[in-house]
């Protein structure tokens, strides 16, 4: 079955994926989606979802990269993002969990309000709802970003830091999916603001980058949406399997639920048809797709009954 990535260009999370794929030299089939709401081709497949990326395969959506991932791990288990001993997994973990939140988030913030004026009223509007927050001013937007530089510069102080021992990558010699999550940072950071003066300090940096960088994204063919959504609906998802794992939130095989990650209003909803410790799905119907199993993993997000 073919791995389909829905994702768009400026997407970091969705660089992490793309690099990924090309470490594992997996074919994979690129569908291009909005950066921000409406997104019609793709909400329908993800049951409401709206974070990017998401990766399809027939009539199963995995949603969010940390599910992601490991389902290509899972398939493609060479060459390894993780080494073997439980400990440097762990250690791997840390970093990834560091690098898309306390580093990710303010140097997002930053170089996306230094340009806010590049990005169009609508994709401010979209941001806003999508984390519940009231519209700001152009001024606002542009202004927070000195203060989240304070949060920036200290955190890129520690990414050089990490590489002080003159390895090629951030855990010594091998390449690991710590790599690739530290990379989103500094990748969006140029790929909004062109070359930046953060980085003219941080050589070893810069070198790291490129390497990681030279791993590439494999040789992806491009899907229209129309498409994507025709496999969706000549499939049938995988079964769910079976868990006697009890939810501390209540909630039962069968229940109409909502699924959101902690930071966001904008939740999937559908029935309940799995979920343990790792992972949560709903069985989502859509008119002219008829089923598709939509995955989320247990980390990072909240399942609740639906209400109308």
């Amino acid at each position: 079955m073919e791995l389909i990535l829905h994702h768009y260009p400026d997407s970091s999370f969705s660089e992490k994926v793309r690099l990924v794929l090309g470490y594992k030299q997996l074919a994979w089939r690129s569908v291009e989606i909005p950066a921000y709401g409406p997104k019609p081709d793709y909400t329908p497949l993800t049951a409401g979802y709206r974070r990017t990326p998401a990766l399809q395969v027939g009539a199963d959506v995995y949603c969010d990269t940390r599910l992601i991932v490991a389902e290509l791990e899972r398939r493609a288990p060479q060459p390894a993002l993780y080494p073997a001993a439980p400990q440097a997994r762990a250690q791997v973990e840390i970093l990834v969990a560091w690098a898309e939140a306390q580093f990710f988030r303010p140097l997002a913030l930053y170089i996306s309000g230094l340009h806010a004026a590049r990005f169009p009223a609508a994709f401010h509007a979209d941001r806003a709802a999508l984390h519940g927050k009231p519209l700001p001013t152009l001024a606002q937007v542009m202004a927070a970003a000195q203060h989240y530089l304070a949060q920036v510069e200290p955190q890129l102080e520690w990414l050089e830091n990490l590489l002080a021992a003159e390895q090629d990558f951030v855990l010594g010699e091998s390449v690991s999916l710590a790599d690739f999550a530290l990379y989103e940072g500094p990748w969006f950071l140029q790929r909004i603001g062109g070359t930046s003066p953060l980085l003219a300090s941080l050589p070893r940096t810069r070198a790291w980058m490129q390497r990681v960088a030279d791993i590439g994204r494999g040789e992806p063919c491009v899907l229209a949406a129309r498409e994507a959504l025709a496999i969706a609906a000549a499939n049938a998802p995988l079964p769910s399997g079976a868990s006697d794992y009890c939810a501390p939130e209540g909630v039962h095989l069968g229940d109409e639920v909502m699924v959101a990650p902690f930071d966001q209003h904008a939740p999937a909803r559908g029935v309940l048809a799995y979920i343990d410790a790792d992972r949560i799905t709903l069985a989502h119907h859509a008119t002219a797709l008829g089923e598709v199993a939509v995955h989320f993993p247990r980390l990072g997000y909240r399942v609740s009954r639906a209400r109308p």
